[in-house]
């Protein structure tokens, strides 16, 4: 037989194996124990805070003659006078955190003449109910997909009580951000790579229209409208480190918007002289006229991935064949496309793509012109290579010639705006961001 001693209490283990019961019972002991122990701790330091303010400790007496001001002041007759201070005994309080709900002495000081002296205390702020660990509990369940009704059933079963919708919103919606703020970074930090590339989602915008609903209460309209979020990874080829380095929210993918972004990254120190060595991105119109603006001097690598997604868009599936035939027909044929780009030099890259197109241009021409699209801009990443080799390092092409990576990322941005649907506000879809941001970053 084991015995485990628990503070005062004591639990006994059966004879034959610990049961379920057991197990339950012992950790909601230690949860108890836990609580208690903060609790102690978080009364230590209001207690330090206390004798601080009046400079003695318990049943110390005020030394004469030593007169000074503190901060804290008299609600009665406004006295920043130590002199005038004395301890008061407690108050009992109650505070939320994520171990539970804590019950804390809270001591009081007063005034010579019958006042109450207002303490700011390090560890909580006055009238606050939910600790700043709780937000941050929130703001992490809010990133990884939960809805709010999904915290609040969470957090009602750990603290015993009813945590409000508008409470869980407002701890949400702190933490929103116009983008990752950018430090300054200087040469040997920046990453020879960045790859950038956009997501969108649905956001609900107000259109400035008041209507009634039927309780008669005036409503502002709102109106669904599609925004991108663009983003940059940085990519560090020798170790294969990655890194989201900043984002954006915009009204669109135009040229405007991207070279505002690419300003800021630029702003940042990713510059070529800083050690910036190639750019990975897709083949957006906007994009390409602002890296023409800004990074012209950059070599810039079209994505292969979006370029084979755009081959097998333009693909035309010959008439009478079946549903596997004909997946079986795309699946060779963009398998034999790829194969351009896993050649072993641009040399051989090219010899492989003038025979596809040769290959397939009598039956595929749509296909065939959207590979010759951009094509040299797919091939960059090969001088890229060899301009790494005349360094004595090795880059892996799969960090060099597409932005999968970073679409992988999206996925779980793609995930948390899936289960919201849409967003009812601007901030709603920067505090997610926020939040999925630095996951990752």
């Amino acid at each position: 037989m084991t015995i485990v001693p628990i503070g005062n209490l004591k639990l006994q283990e059966a004879r034959g194996g610990i049961s379920s019961q057991y197990v339950e019972e012992l950790v909601s002991i230690l949860q108890e124990q836990i609580r208690y122990m903060i609790e102690r701790c978080l009364e230590a330091l209001l207690k330090e805070d206390v004798d601080r303010c009046l400079e003695r400790g318990w049943y110390e007496r005020r030394k004469r003659g030593k007169r000074g001001k503190v901060r804290q002041r008299c609600n009665r007759c406004l006295s920043h006078e130590r002199q005038r201070f004395r301890r008061n005994g407690h108050y009992q309080r109650y505070l939320n955190t994520q171990w539970g709900r804590l019950r804390i002495s809270v001591p009081q000081v007063k005034c010579a003449c019958g006042g109450n002296v207002s303490l700011n205390f390090r560890a909580f702020r006055p009238r606050q109910r939910m600790w700043d660990d709780f937000g941050l509990e929130v703001q992490t369940d809010y990133g990884r997909g939960m809805s709010y009704r999904q915290i609040k059933a969470d957090w009602d079963e750990r603290l015993g009580g009813s945590v409000g919708l508008r409470t869980l919103n407002r701890r949400v919606l702190m933490t929103s951000m116009d983008g990752i703020p950018l430090i300054e970074l200087k040469k040997g930090e920046v990453p020879p790579i960045v790859r950038v590339d956009g997501i969108w989602m649905t956001v609900m915008f107000p259109t400035g229209e008041i209507k009634k609903d039927r309780l008669g209460r005036n409503r502002s309209t709102k109106q669904a409208k599609k925004v991108p979020i663009l983003a940059a990874q940085g990519v560090w080829p020798l170790t294969g480190r990655t890194t989201l380095l900043a984002w954006m929210r915009a009204d669109s993918e135009d040229t405007l918007a991207w070279q505002t972004f690419l300003e800021k990254l630029y702003e940042a120190g990713i510059t070529p002289e800083n050690g910036l060595a190639l750019l990975v991105a897709d083949g957006s119109t906007g994009f390409r006229a602002a890296y023409e603006n800004r990074f012209w001097m950059v070599p810039l690598q079209r994505c292969v991935f979006h370029k084979l997604r755009n081959i097998s868009g333009a693909l035309r599936i010959p008439a009478g064949l079946k549903r596997q035939a004909a997946q079986e027909y795309r699946t060779q044929f963009i398998r034999q496309a790829a194969s351009i780009w896993q050649a072993h030099d641009a040399t051989e890259a090219r010899l492989i793509y003038a025979a596809f197109c040769k290959q397939w241009l009598p039956t595929q021409p749509k296909a065939i012109a959207a590979l010759s699209r951009d094509f040299d801009d797919t091939l960059t990443f090969y001088d890229i290579q060899s301009w790494a080799a005349a360094r004595d390092q090795f880059w892996p092409p799969h960090l060099l010639r597409t932005t999968s990576p970073l679409e992988r990322l999206f996925r779980e941005f793609r995930r948390r705006f899936r289960n919201a649907i849409l967003f009812h506000s601007e901030a709603g879809i920067l505090a997610a961001t926020t939040q999925l941001a630095f996951r990752f970053s």
